[in-house]
């Protein structure tokens, strides 16, 4: 496996919460496209834990379609490499010893249908920064937010607008 360069991994809620609300496909074809040449230039990326999540939407969404094209190693390998699953086991030890978090919360976010921990896991093992809409949150009780695993194992978190404002040019044109 190995260092990426500076590269990102994308979490499912950028993802779904583009299709239904910033970047909807019927009106913001260029995000996607610029999804599709930021990682052929290396840029982001996602995990297969992700890519499982957006392809059990229903038959004809538009993410579940556009992620079943996607090219090949776009979605990193998670669950099948085991440096990741190391750092899986670090990601679930300190979910399990964090005080504030209710069973559920943990159990949760242990299950492994629930990418959090796997894109913190591949981006510790690849030194990738991670891209989500979550925010961190001291007096999270009843869920682990994303961000607060990510920098308890030192993963650099930034949200898909930071991302857009240092990588991506403004392509809004009018329609009538």
């Amino acid at each position: 496996m190995g260092k990426l360069g500076k590269a990102y991994l994308i979490d499912a809620d950028v993802f779904v919460q583009a299709k239904n609300l910033h970047y909807r496909f019927e009106f913001c074809g260029g995000f996607w496209d610029w999804v599709a040449t930021a990682h052929s230039r290396g840029l982001v990326y996602s995990v297969e834990t992700v890519r499982a999540e957006l392809v059990a939407g229903r038959k004809g969404d538009a993410a579940r379609t556009w992620a079943e094209r996607l090219p090949t190693g776009f979605f990193l390998q998670d669950t099948g490499e085991p440096k990741v699953m190391a750092h899986y086991a670090a990601v679930m030890a300190w979910a399990a010893n964090a005080d504030q978090y209710t069973a559920a919360a943990i159990a949760e976010f242990a299950d492994d249908k629930n990418a959090d921990a796997f894109i913190v896991a591949v981006a510790r093992e690849r030194g990738a920064t991670v891209v989500t809409h979550e925010k961190s949150s001291a007096e999270a009780k009843r869920r682990v937010p994303l961000p607060n695993a990510a920098d308890a194992l030192g993963v650099e978190t930034v949200t898909i607008f930071d991302l857009l404002s240092k990588h991506a040019a403004s392509t809004f044109s009018f329609k009538a």
